[in-house]
């Protein structure tokens, strides 16, 4: 048998310590014995709470990992590729002389600008 059971003194501030039920009330008449003589033994009866198996942190731990797991896949998608310099002109060959601009839209490919605005 566990030991769930304290029982308290109504006359004073006297309380058993955690014990069978059995035990708790024949240590609470002892008590009413000694102390408070032909009183009767009243007061309160504290039952303690059932353990849990633990896990609360287990499942916090859990739950910020997977938040951090999805701030970084996020994050990752948000940068988006990075530009790589056209290996050859995608346009005509009249084309080629032409300023390429890299879209990082279109998944990285590299778009030939018709026409560039003059440098000013």
């Amino acid at each position: 048998m566990a030991a769930n059971y304290r029982y308290w003194c109504g006359e004073c501030s006297y309380r058993t310590p955690w014990q069978t039920e059995s035990q708790g009330a024949a240590t609470q008449a002892g008590h009413y014995a000694r102390r408070h003589g032909r009183t009767l033994p009243g007061g309160r009866v504290e039952v303690r709470a059932k353990r849990t198996e633990g896990g609360g942190c287990v499942w916090l731990v859990a739950l910020l990992f997977l938040v951090l797991l999805l701030a970084s896949t996020c994050r990752g998608e948000a940068r988006g590729a990075p530009c790589v310099p056209c290996a050859q002109p995608t346009e005509s060959a009249s084309l080629a002389a032409s300023p390429r601009t890299c879209s990082s839209s279109s998944g990285g490919s590299c778009t030939v600008n018709a026409n560039p605005k003059p440098a000013t």
